[in-house]
């Protein structure tokens, strides 16, 4: 029987790794932030698209809509945890947060979910800027959320 032989095999990427120079981490990083920023406007259109979808299923009140207020609030956290959207962000958690305690307690409170649709609404068209106002809605966002 023969002895095994090992071969060492160099990938491009291995020499290309090796070569000095290339880009730093942090230049990267601010590149790919600064990429990711062309899209906001996109993003935040259709966040206006998911609130106004919200906001109708708010008007019409079903009795067994929790799932699906659930998925849109659901979808908007996904869209602002792209972006520094701060309020807005923790305004649609915390709507995620009542919609799955209301579905497990098998309980609807539909003023709840209109104060969140709400308080979505005024935080998108402020900019998703923190401030005092941004934070008295997320205070009493909190406040509904302990009560429920």
């Amino acid at each position: 029987m023969s002895e095994p032989r090992t071969f060492k095999i160099k990938s491009t990427l291995a020499r290309q790794m090796k070569d000095p120079g290339g880009r730093q981490v942090r230049d990267l990083e601010r590149q790919a932030v600064a990429q990711l920023e062309t899209h906001r406007d996109d993003a935040m259109a259709t966040v206006g698209e998911t609130l106004a979808t919200l906001e109708a299923l708010c008007a019409e009140a079903p009795a067994r809509a929790g799932p699906q207020v659930y998925a849109l609030a659901s979808s908007i956290v996904d869209l602002a945890g792209y972006f520094d959207t701060g309020p807005l962000f923790e305004a649609a958690y915390s709507l995620c947060e009542i919609s799955d305690r209301m579905i497990q307690a098998d309980t609807w409170h539909w003023p709840s979910v209109q104060v969140h649709a709400q308080a979505l609404r005024l935080i998108l068209a402020g900019g998703c800027r923190t401030g005092r106002t941004s934070d008295t809605l997320l205070a009493g966002l909190r406040s509904i959320t302990q009560t429920r």
